[in-house]
Formats: C-alpha cells, structure tokens, sequence
C-alpha cells in the first residue's frame, strides 16, 4: 500500500515530467531551455530558502541515503530535512543500475527543485522537499599510484561501437575545451563542466574531472589552451554514438611529433585492410523489451552513417499478435533521421495502445551512404519482409 509520502512524490513527478525525445544524453539544452541553466546550490540553503528556488534548475551534492525501497534522498545538514531525489524517464533505469552501491557516498545531480509547503502547512506536518534530475554525476573514483588501464587511440575507442563501455582506459588528445572549435554537436554536451579531447577526427567529451593536475590548469573556454595534449585515465560509456569519458586521471602530454620513442620506432607496416561490414542496429531508445510510454517515439542507431532516402516506404509500425478491435494504421508515422549520429528518430504519430507489444519493422532496400543494405544484427530478430524487427512493450 502506498503512504501519503509514496502518492505526493509520485503526483509531483507526473506534473514535473518532461517530454522530449531525442536520446537522454543530448537533452541538456531541452532542459535549459524550460528550466534555465542551473544553479549551484547547498542542499541547507535549499531548505532555508526553498521559495527562490521554486521550479528553478539548480545543481546541487549531497550524501545519498534510501529512504525506501528504490527510493532515494538527500539529507541537509543543518535541518536534518530529507530532499527526496526523481529521476526523470530517460536517465532513471542508469541511476537505479548505480544508485544501490553509492548509498553513504557523495552524489551530485543537475535537476528542476519542487517545494511542497503548501500541503505541509494544510496537514501540519514538515515541508517536503523533491528534485527531479535528468543529470548525475556518482563519487569521484580515487585511484592512487599505478592505474591499470588499456592504452588506446580515439580512433579505437570512437569506433569500437561501445566494446570498451565501464572499463579503464588510457586515451591521449589534443585539449580542445568546451566544445570551442564545433568538433562534436553541442547537444551532446552533458554538462557544462565537460571538455573534448580530439585526435585526427575522433573526438570525445571528458567529464568527472577538470583539465588541471601537477602544473597546469587548462581553460575550458580559451583557445590558448588548446595547442595541449592531455593524457586521461578513465571508463568510457557511448550513448547515441558519441562517446564520453569520466576520468579519474588527467596527465599533460607531450604531442605526437614530439613522442621520440614514436619518432624512432621503425616504421609500422599497414594495417591490413579492414573488413567492409554492412551496417546494423547497434542501439534503440528505449531499449529493445524496455517499455515506452503511449506517447513516446523511439530512436535507432545504426553502426553507419545511412542514407537517408532509403527510409522511404521501408520503416513500419505495427502491434504484435492478431489486430484487435480499436487497432489503428499508424498513418501518421514520422521520420527524422539525424546524420551526426547516425540516429533514426520513429514518431508514431498516433497514441499506442497500453499493454500491447510494439513491433518496428525496417523493410530491405534501407542503405548506408556507400550503398551497402542494412543486415540483421548478430542476435536480431528478422524474417522474410524485414531485415530487422525491434520489439518494444507499450506501458501505462
């Protein structure tokens, strides 16, 4: 049964529930854009003067603590008055995979502040407090003397299509601070505080530590800084394409023409040629069998850049099992396919039906850029009318 607690946070978080649908990593401006940039702010002086942060984006840390099953707070120091934390949608099942093992520890997040005095006043209990966040940022990981990681080049880590996703990495890059040359789209920038690293053209963003260490502290908005290179120690993770690094080492280096263990090596034979594989689905938003809500789009990425014009009459929405009454063709069906990160964007065009299981069909006939048509991935579902078949369940 639900307490009084349980029904007002979960009223809260329907009114506060934001609608976007481009992947979670890309949504900081969409956030912004309603809630303004956030502000810094101490958990006690969140409290003590709830009423100026009312419905305002505010960054905030604190020690985690579960104050019940699945459900997560903050407590002030001050006022020894609980700040109950709500994912929204697109982050909530990263934050529930990490949250049980970072109870104790300190947290930060990035999210909208809810006061709910009013009803406290009403029923004469204490003021309750909420945030809900669509950025967190789990304890720093310190790691003292030798860090045992895999040495590899952007070029390895960009491409290896999320293989080296929660492992310890040692990548090298020219700095390129927060974004100012263009090299990745500013969408995909989870937070102000993130900086690039570009090697050739792979680039990806570094969070979880500034770009200072022994004698040196870079200036993220400064091209000055940018003629460095920088050696980061962390573990990758790839959302929609782009990859992000959280860093728990960052080291000056030297730049490539000035490595002399490089310059007198004997020169590396060629590679061979690589295999030119075909392009598959390599990621859907909600996850393959992950619900999605009646008004909710999906998002495929593909392992290619694709052409666009083959979508055309080759993409299909139905419900699995046999049509039942109220069943409706989704005429309706839109498609935006963003180039960049080779993302398919499927908006149904039409409310789905609760409970049903949602089948996205892409048809044979769809290409990549280079004209090679689009195959099952290892494990996929296909038949003979389609290349692939995605399943998704329709919740509530």
């Amino acid at each position: 049964m639900s307490t009084p607690v349980h029904r007002l946070a979960l009223s809260l978080c329907a009114a506060l529930t934001l609608s976007v649908a481009a992947p979670a990593v890309a949504q900081m401006d969409d956030y912004e854009a309603r809630f303004g940039p956030p502000v810094d702010v101490a958990l006690d002086d969140l409290v003590g003067s709830g009423a100026s942060y009312q419905d305002r984006a505010v960054r905030t840390k604190g020690r985690l603590e579960m104050v019940d099953l699945g459900s997560y707070a903050f407590r002030t120091l001050m006022y020894g008055q609980l700040i109950r934390l709500i994912p929204v949608q697109e982050v909530s099942f990263e934050w529930e995979q990490a949250a049980r093992s970072w109870i104790g520890r300190d947290v930060e997040i990035v999210g909208v502040f809810q006061a709910n005095q009013a009803s406290a006043a009403n029923s004469g209990s204490q003021s309750m407090f909420f945030i809900q966040f669509w950025r967190f940022t789990g304890p720093a990981e310190e790691i003292k003397g030798e860090i045992k990681a895999t040495d590899l080049t952007l070029e390895q880590l960009v491409d290896g299509n999320g293989r080296w996703d929660g492992k310890m990495v040692r990548v090298r890059g020219q700095f390129r601070g927060r974004n100012l040359y263009g090299d990745l789209p500013s969408r995909s920038m989870r937070d102000r505080r993130d900086w690039l690293v570009k090697d050739d053209m792979w680039s990806v963003w570094v969070g979880n530590r500034k770009p200072k260490g022994d004698g040196f502290d870079l200036d993220v908005d400064s091209k000055r800084d940018t003629a460095k290179w920088v050696e980061v120690y962390g573990k990758p993770f790839t959302r929609a394409g782009i990859v992000y690094i959280e860093a728990v080492r960052v080291l000056l280096s030297k730049p490539p023409s000035a490595d002399k263990s490089r310059a007198q090596a004997a020169p590396t034979p060629p590679p061979p040629p690589r295999p030119v594989l075909p392009p598959v689905v390599v990621f859907t938003l909600p996850v393959e069998g992950e619900p999605i809500a009646p008004d909710g789009r999906l998002t495929v990425q593909f392992s290619k850049d694709m052409d666009e014009r083959t979508f055309a009459g080759r993409v299909q929405l139905r419900y699995a099992g046999p049509r039942l009454p109220g069943d409706r063709d989704f005429v309706g069906l839109r498609l935006i396919y963003e180039g960049g990160l080779k993302a398919l964007i499927v908006d149904p065009g039409d409310a789905l039906r609760p409970g049903r299981t949602l089948e996205l069909l892409l048809l044979p006939g769809i290409t990549d850029l280079t004209g090679r048509e689009l195959v099952s991935r290892p494990g996929g579902t296909t038949s003979l009318e389609a290349a692939e078949i995605v399943r998704f369940r329709v919740g509530s």
